[in-house]
């Protein structure tokens, strides 16, 4: 076998090599590509979402309790009375809220009774103290997978406590006070980080007390401004960038460059890899289509005058005058070839090999 085959026999192996690597790279390519796109699209895509409603409601209701006495048989009198300072015990307040969604929502609750304790001068009615007082201790509670969160506080409040700590800093201090104790239900509202919404209002009052000091008789009121409270929730940003998956993102564009280099160059390198002989087998077969015949079986030569050309062209001039087609036939695959025409007992045949092809 001659050098030249030898070397065509390697190039094919090279040839084989080299689609496979393009075919492999080409998947790849288009998975990391394909990957890319779906992630650029869910971080830059803009999703609508409808409003959810949310509904804040609270009731408050208390009693006063009375101290021993001689001018009252009950117990205790009900809200919306007038009551007289020295005579009350404690008073009974019961807060129920009452949270409700119109979907499915995970919140987290965290809840106390808070009581500040304001005095006003008289005259310029300027504020002059305002105390926090935590009347009951901090207590959370969640939902999950559901759409409404109910709160029952039952507390009592030492009215005598907070009357004291009035009338003691308007003797003290010899100024002309007006002294009430604000009472309210102090509600914080959360969602977890993954949520993918918010709530306008984080930190709620439900339903507030206003119970004056240093009074002889005092009526109690109760501020309900706030009673019943509709929003929308908040939903959180997701376009915000995400710089993990853009980050992410740029890696794989990187690693896609890489493979459609790789494809390139495999591709270039099986089109270097082609011998002369096949380009121009290819090259006849593909330009003359129409006047070529590719056979499997050759016809036995040994019974036929054969006349040899040396160019294609010649065989066209014969294909032209005796309008017969030209026969192609493969003897070896890459290395040897015979395009003739068969014309009573002659035969024109172009016998075609590498070693005299790449030679020319």
């Amino acid at each position: 076998m001659s050098n030249a085959s030898v070397t065509k026999q390697f190039n094919e192996e090279k040839y084989k090599l080299y689609k496979s690597r393009a075919i492999v790279y080409f998947v790849l390519f288009a998975i990391v590509l394909t990957t890319c796109v779906i992630l650029g699209f869910n971080v830059f895509s803009r999703e609508e979402v409808k409003p959810i409603n949310y509904t804040d409601s609270g009731v408050v209701d208390y009693r006063v309790y009375l101290k021993e006495n001689d001018f009252y048989t009950e117990k205790f009198l009900p809200k919306g009375k007038s009551y007289v300072t020295n005579l009350i015990d404690y008073i009974d307040v019961n807060y129920n809220y009452n949270f409700s969604i119109d979907d499915l929502a995970n919140v987290d609750f965290e809840y106390k009774v808070i009581g500040n304790l304001i005095i006003e001068d008289n005259n310029s009615k300027k504020e002059l103290l305002n105390k926090q007082y935590d009347i009951t201790e901090d207590k959370k509670n969640s939902i999950k997978a559901t759409n409404e969160f109910v709160i029952n506080e039952k507390f009592q409040i030492n009215y005598d406590e907070y009357n004291k700590l009035a009338n003691q800093f308007r003797s003290s201090n010899g100024i002309d006070t007006n002294s009430y104790l604000r009472v309210y239900l102090n509600i914080k509202r959360s969602t977890s980080s993954d949520s993918n919404y918010s709530f306008e209002n984080e930190i709620i009052n439900i339903d507030e007390l206003k119970i004056p000091l240093s009074e002889r008789a005092i009526d109690i009121n109760i501020d309900t401004n706030s009673n019943t409270i509709t929003n929308q929730v908040k939903f959180n940003d997701k376009n915000s960038i995400n710089y993990i998956i853009i980050g992410i993102m740029v890696v794989l564009l990187l690693i896609s460059i890489y493979f459609l280099k790789v494809i390139i160059v495999s591709i270039k390198k099986m089109n270097r890899k082609r011998s002369a002989y096949d380009k121009y087998v290819e090259k006849m077969l593909k330009e003359y289509d129409r006047l070529i015949v590719e056979t499997k079986n050759i016809i036995d030569l040994e019974k036929y005058n054969i006349i040899k050309v040396s160019q294609f062209s010649e065989l066209l001039d014969v294909r032209d005058n005796l309008k017969i087609p030209i026969n192609y036939y493969c003897i070896e695959k890459h290395i040897k070839g015979l395009f003739y025409i068969k014309s009573d007992n002659d035969i024109y045949a172009l016998y075609l090999n590498i070693d005299t092809i790449e030679k020319d």
